[in-house]
């Protein structure tokens, strides 16, 4: 009896293996003779992909995920390469991103101010902002904002000679004891226009007076050369920035204490929110968590060697 269930149960396997289709079948790994012919499933061209999200899958459609980024160089975070191309830490970011969707990158870079990103974006002009962009409450009443990518602090930096002057002038012993004293009436304090830090200074500090700058360069000018007192930028930046030119520290002194987080995030177009949910997964899988050192280390290498490539 044993004999004849096993025989049975057999016939009945060899029975369901004979009437399954061929798309079953070719889930399983299977070795054919060197001889045959290519079957249809694999003479046939790669399909694009497909997603279940409409937010997405117009993203698939047109073959292209549009990115904003700040039309100028910003390094190491935003940076031109020899082609014109957006080069650098957001360039590369934005490149893998398209890679990973199966698209081409198409970049939108006409805004002049990190807020213009987020207007783009906003307007759905670009799918995406990556463009070393800083989360805040106004900006997140109009925009997605990712998970954080790059952990960063706002920094504060200031003149040395004048700095000296406000400790003997004000009785102060420390930089953040200015706030708190009349010297607050005495110093400028730079921003970048358009960027997060001019809010963060008009909340916690609405007595300072605040210039604001096209670029890092002109600020960082105006503090060395005494115009101003001092200015508010992301410590990523800046330490690259100070790398790359060592004698701005004879003039210009970066506080050590003064800190405000500044995490950087991506900015995704207010109709797309598993367009977030996927970038979010993508940040989580295949961006490492990197300190600051690491990542100007790394841009302030390629950086060196370009400039080597390009000498007569």
């Amino acid at each position: 009896m044993t004999l004849l269930l096993r025989a049975a149960a057999l016939c009945a396997v060899i029975g369901l293996a004979a009437a399954l289709p061929a798309s079953a079948s070719d889930s399983y790994p299977t070795t054919a003779p060197a001889s045959a012919p290519p079957s249809a499933a694999q003479s046939a061209p790669e399909l694009p992909p497909e997603s279940a999200f409409p937010d997405i899958q117009r993203i698939l459609d047109a073959g292209v995920l549009r990115i904003a980024i700040l039309a100028e160089d910003v390094p190491p975070m935003i940076m031109t390469g020899k082609d014109g191309a957006p080069a650098g830490a957001e360039g590369d970011l934005a490149r893998d991103l398209a890679r990973k969707l199966g698209v081409e990158a198409e970049f939108v870079r006409s805004a002049e101010t990190y807020d213009g990103v987020v207007d783009q974006v906003a307007a759905l002009e670009a799918d995406l902002g990556v463009s070393f962009i800083s989360a805040s409450v106004s900006r997140a009443l109009r925009v997605y904002f990712s998970e954080p990518y790059i952990r960063q602090s706002a920094r504060v930096f200031y003149h040395r000679t004048e700095f000296a002057r406000l400790k003997r002038d004000y009785d102060i012993d420390k930089l953040m004891d200015i706030a708190s004293s009349a010297a607050i009436d005495a110093v400028e304090i730079g921003v970048l226009d358009g960027s997060v830090y001019r809010t963060m200074l008009e909340r916690d500090f609405p007595r300072v007076r605040i210039e604001p700058f096209p670029s890092l360069e002109e600020m960082m000018d105006s503090v060395r050369e005494g115009r101003i007192f001092g200015g508010v930028h992301g410590g990523l930046q800046l330490a690259f920035y100070m790398r790359e030119r060592p004698s701005t520290a004879i003039h210009v002194a970066i506080d050590q204490e003064a800190r405000t987080p500044s995490d950087i995030c991506i900015a995704v177009r207010p109709d797309a929110p598993n367009l977030l949910r996927w970038v979010n997964v993508y940040l989580a899988t295949n961006v490492p968590e990197e300190d600051t050192d690491a990542i100007v280390s790394r841009y302030a290498d390629r950086s060196s060697t370009e400039t080597e490539e390009s000498a007569p």
